[in-house]
């Protein structure tokens, strides 16, 4: 969560929830995906580290992506992880152990407690789609970023899932009560905007798709459907018995090798004017 994290931070970052245990270890199976690896390495290539650089994460969740970009900046660098979970932070020490220079703090996305011009880089994974004040996030991010500094913003466009279902009405009601868990379902689409308004140049925008035609516990979308569950009942009428067969129907699809699951995320790369 974070966070991004992930397209499943469910109850990481949103202002009105809390990340529990269960949901730390559920974010921590979901970084270990195919999906979520090809994701953080699409995350490093936009970053371009190399070494000695100085870099924050926002948003830093388990530590998956801290401890590969400890490994790009190497013994001269350093890389500081601020998350707002607890629990998140004490699963991202334990991974990275073995790596002196990834540091973590309990913080803010507005209020990041860090200097003036104090990073080369910084990357946040789908954090921005659950901050009421885009703005003053933004703006502590420019504020701590050195001039000629670059920032990486990666969120999913919750309106671009597509998902095969045998109750559309009934995956249409869910998908709805689950944007709930957002401020902003749909952050990418203004994310470009965002950073400009903030001082930012915006040198280019990529779309990473999240596709899976299969249900297994090796896909992204096997724990997006363990976070929804989590989530909706109780929301707009959604009973507990409308969440357990919208997941057993998902399951039975992907029995009968009907399974279709596709999202879209997107990455923002900006950099500091100056």
């Amino acid at each position: 969560m974070n966070s991004d994290e992930e397209i499943v931070r469910a109850i990481l970052m949103a202002e009105n929830l809390e990340f529990e245990e269960e949901g730390s270890q559920l974010v921590e199976a979901f970084n270990a995906t195919p999906g979520a690896t090809a994701r953080r390495r699409r995350l490093l290539s936009a970053l371009a580290l190399t070494s000695g650089e100085c870099v924050l994460e926002v948003g830093s969740g388990p530590g998956h992506l801290t401890l590969e970009m400890a490994e790009a900046v190497g013994p001269a660098g350093r890389v500081c992880g601020v998350d707002n979970s607890d629990a998140m932070n004490g699963i991202a020490r334990a991974r990275c152990s073995g790596q002196p220079t990834a540091e973590f703090h309990l913080g803010d996305a507005t209020k990041l407690p860090f200097p003036d011009n104090h990073f080369n880089a910084a990357v946040s994974s789908q954090v921005f789609e659950y901050l009421s004040d885009v703005p003053a996030a933004f703006a502590e991010i420019y504020r701590v970023l050195r001039p000629g500094g670059r920032v990486v913003i990666h969120d999913t466009d919750w309106g671009t899932v597509a998902w095969h279902s045998s109750d559309p009405d009934r995956m249409r009601r869910i998908l709805s009560a689950f944007d709930g868990h957002l401020v902003d379902p749909y952050f990418p689409r203004t994310a470009a905007i965002h950073l400009r308004q903030a001082g930012f140049k915006v040198d280019r925008q990529e779309v990473i798709v999240q596709f899976d035609s299969s249900y297994g516990d090796e896909t992204v979308s096997y724990y997006i459907i363990e976070f929804i569950a989590g989530y909706v009942a109780g929301i707009n009428g959604i009973t507990a018995d409308d969440v357990s067969a919208w997941a057993e129907d998902l399951r039975q699809l992907g029995a009968n090798g009907e399974y279709f699951f596709s999202m879209n995320e997107y990455i923002s790369l900006a950099s500091k004017n100056g």
